[in-house]
């Protein structure tokens, strides 16, 4: 039997969805197969020992468990870990944002010699920081909005007058590195511009400044690395507010889902392998959430790589990857688990 660590919580602001994603997780984890062990990490970044007990019903039950009067530490975590077969046991980093996306739980497990399922460090980090994947999108020759970024020291009236020469009016206004849209704003003139880049450099202190492109956003599954990548059919939000931020996602009752996205057969093909082109340049392996633009112009633009994409039950990804492969989520969990492990076989 294998044993899967489920790493889960972290401190970027996406905690909670963080939560019930490992939730879904260990539910739907086969028990005949696996020895499920979860490590909540806190919200400073401190890994809690490993508990098993949780109540399905409270996707806070996680965080309940713990026993706040034990020193929490990633030497008690190395410690037990180091007690498994390492050769059948696993790490499955279910930390959104900041912490798990950005590179640092994987260098962390490179470091100390763990398997673990999903990108590496550096796509990770690559896709964490859209400035950096916008330039390789950009050197890769793969469409994209125009973009302008400064350092929070440098964001004064000179960048901004520099970028609506630049990207034009309205346009999007977001932090470099943060995930869900928080931080993220629809800009329609200079006073606003101010107070939408100091709202960004809140969560970062690199700013992304994009042209806003008309259309609609649409997401795809791809799982796989780079001799056998697999995409799924779109998927879209369809709302009425201005853009996609958090609030439309998560709270909007106008707002609506689509999947699969409705879109002529020729379009969606493009979509794929444009998702497919876009994951291979920022050398992703395992799996993503790759989200693009598709404008009215029918062209297709680059908006972001998600390294480690919701795995709640209400969250496209798992359901795209379902539909992909026509099977359950347990199922989905095995194909990841099984590449994990043979992707550290080839490193």
């Amino acid at each position: 039997m294998k044993t899967v660590y489920i790493l889960c919580g972290g401190p970027s602001s996406e905690h909670d969805i963080a939560l019930r994603s490992a939730l879904n997780i260990v539910k739907n984890l086969n028990k005949d197969k696996y020895e499920k062990k979860i490590v909540y990490i806190d919200k400073e970044g401190k890994f809690s020992p490993t508990f098993k007990d949780f109540d399905p019903a409270d996707e806070f039950s996680l965080v309940k468990k713990i026993d706040k009067s034990t020193q929490a530490s990633i030497a008690d975590f190395l410690l037990e870990v180091s007690k498994e077969d390492l050769e059948n046991t696993i790490i499955l980093p279910v930390v959104h944002g900041t912490y798990g996306e950005d590179g640092t739980i994987q260098g962390f497990l490179d470091a100390v010699g763990l398997k673990y399922i999903g990108n590496g460090l550096l796509s990770s980090a690559i896709c964490m920081d859209k400035v950096t994947s916008n330039d390789i999108f950009e050197k890769s020759k793969l469409r994209q909005a125009k973009y302008k970024y400064c350092y929070k020291e440098d964001f004064d009236d000179d960048f901004m007058d520099s970028c609506i020469a630049y990207v034009g009016l309205p346009l999007i206004v977001k932090p470099s590195a943060n995930g869900s849209s928080v931080g993220v704003s629809r800009v329609e003139n200079k006073k606003d511009f101010k107070k939408a880049g100091l709202e960004a450099l809140k969560y970062d202190r690199k700013l992304l400044v994009e042209e806003l492109i008309i259309g609609q956003e649409i997401e795809l599954a791809v799982l796989g690395d780079s001799d056998n990548i697999d995409v799924s059919d779109p998927a879209a939000y369809i709302t009425d507010h201005v853009f996609l931020d958090w609030d439309a996602k998560y709270f909007s009752k106008s707002t609506r889902e689509e999947l699969p996205y409705k879109m002529d057969e020729n379009d969606k093909q493009k979509a794929k392998d444009f998702a497919r082109a876009c994951y291979k340049a920022a050398g992703c392996e395992g799996f993503a959430r790759v989200d693009i633009f598709y404008g009215n112009d029918r062209q297709f633009y680059i908006n972001e790589i998600n390294t480690f994409p919701g795995f709640t039950p209400s969250s496209f990804f798992a359901r795209m990857a379902m539909n992909l492969y026509d099977v359950d989520f347990s199922s989905i969990l095995d194909k990841l688990i099984d590449d994990g492990f043979r992707r550290s076989k080839n490193d």
